[in-house]
């Protein structure tokens, strides 16, 4: 994969395997796009969540975290009224670090270090607590929000487990942030554990939270 990506700016976190619909509103947007598909071949970019930003006139002034995911395009949905995408399917690839940002053009590119999957001190172990945190959590949504939550069965790597869950529980963008830049998977797991309890404690305290609608690939993180 080269390690010269444009960049999409998102509003949520791209977690590796994470299938997501994302909605394409501006012009640096669309013209990414719209350049990955005049030049042929693979059609993969950078997404980066949004930290902070806002609008002044025709200006938009944002500021990007500086980890993020490589993702695949699978399919673009068109305006009948317009040439632009309105929203893209990405399917998340590969974690990357911005080592250099390019915005001399009409949208910015980034050189990136790619991040390793490490797996950590105690991969199994950690994903053993996490999973009985996870179905916890899971029963707990489903009994208050339908559709609820409904996992099925959980993949056997810790790995795309943790990313899995990341990308399932309703948490902020920092704390999504957080679960990507973790520098392991033990680390990753450990801080779903602690985000399990906390969501878990919530719920008990007050049982409200949105309906979760999931989408997952199959594809291996690395």
């Amino acid at each position: 994969m080269d390690s010269r990506l444009p960049l999409l700016t998102v509003e949520t976190v791209i977690f590796p395997g994470l299938v997501l619909p994302i909605p394409v509103t501006d012009v640096q947007g669309r013209a990414v796009v719209r350049d990955l598909v005049e030049n042929g071949g693979e059609l993969v970019c950078g997404a980066l969540a949004v930290r902070d930003g806002y609008e002044l006139g025709e200006r938009v002034f944002r500021s990007l975290y500086g980890t993020g995911c490589a993702a695949t395009i699978s399919e673009i949905t068109l305006d009948a009224d317009d040439d632009g995408p309105v929203e893209l399917t990405l399917t998340g690839n590969r974690r990357f670090k911005v080592a250099e940002l390019d915005g001399g053009g009409d949208y910015l590119v980034a050189d990136v270090e790619w991040l390793d999957e490490e797996l950590g001190d105690d991969p199994l172990g950690t994903a053993t607590i996490a999973i009985e945190r996870f179905r916890r959590y899971a029963a707990a949504v489903t009994e208050i929000s339908r559709p609820g939550l409904h996992i099925g069965e959980l993949p056997d790597d810790p790995s795309t487990l943790s990313y899995l869950m990341s990308a399932a529980m309703t948490l902020l963008t920092p704390d999504r942030q957080k679960l990507l830049e973790a520098t392991d998977t033990t680390a990753r797991l450990a801080q779903l554990v602690g985000l399990l309890d906390t969501e878990l404690a919530a719920i008990a305290a007050l049982p409200s939270l949105p309906d979760t609608n999931l989408s997952w690939s199959t594809m291996s993180p690395n």
